[in-house]
């Protein structure tokens, strides 16, 4: 069995991975390289220079260290994109709308970075480092988060944006494909009062310790061979 740090990203991810690498170290530079050429120009003191350096590295520190996990890469895009149109502002308040301009831009590219990691979903991604994160039909913000050593229930708003289960793969038991008959609102067992609504339709069925959680999905069957692969590359045995 291959440990964690000597798992191999397969190759479609790889190359995903790869793809997508110049476009965020655009979603992190472009801003802070253009807040420095503002500076030169327009006569701003010295010193200012640190503030789109250190701009950049942040950006490119965050990357680095969540390259395995695209989910947030849009907000995160947005938020260097709004800090570097916010530094132009000081440099001339007549830049001012520049920090929605560059907000907007971070976004969506890093928005498309986002999807072209993760969609199509391809089994590969099971084989890889990456978060895959699973949309809940009917309860919008919703998601569960698959890594490779743990699944996660979370959400925009809500208890969820506070409170976000969490259990080790070695902790999930079965994990399968159900139907659903009626709409019902059916609590997490474990997790105080949080509570899901499950729509009808197909949903997966996850067995946690002590009970179970049901989220509504098209993607039962995939989000369970999912975690299957990952809990056999983790060494886990089935239960």
């Amino acid at each position: 069995m291959r440990g964690q740090g000597e798992r191999e990203v397969a190759g479609v991810v790889a190359d995903r991975l790869r793809r997508v690498r110049p476009r965020l170290v655009l979603v992190a530079a472009l801003g802070p390289v253009l807040g420095a050429v503002l500076t030169v120009l327009w006569g701003g003191q010295p010193g200012w220079l640190a503030v789109p350096l250190a701009l950049a590295g942040a950006g490119v520190a965050y990357f680095r260290s969540r390259r395995f996990r695209p989910r947030r890469w849009p907000v995160a895009g947005a938020v260097l994109g709004a800090l570097s149109g916010a530094y132009l502002t000081l440099v001339s308040p007549w830049l001012a709308p520049m920090a929605f301009v560059l907000g907007g831009l971070g976004w969506l590219a890093a928005g498309r970075a986002r999807a072209q990691v993760l969609r199509p979903y391809t089994p590969e991604l099971a084989d890889s480092l990456v978060e895959v994160p699973w949309q809940a039909r009917g309860a919008r913000g919703l998601e569960l988060l698959v890594s490779h050593d743990r699944i996660t229930l979370s959400g925009g708003r809500g208890p969820f944006r506070l409170v976000r289960p969490m259990v080790a793969l070695s902790g999930v038991g079965a994990v399968e494909q159900v139907m659903v008959a009626r709409r019902a609102t059916l609590p997490l067992p474990g997790v105080g009062e949080l509570r899901v609504t499950v729509t009808p339709g197909p949903a997966v069925r996850i067995m946690v310790p002590p009970g179970e959680w049901i989220l509504p999905t098209d993607h039962g069957r995939e989000i369970a061979r999912l975690v299957a692969r990952r809990k056999e590359l983790a060494g886990i045995a089935a239960r």
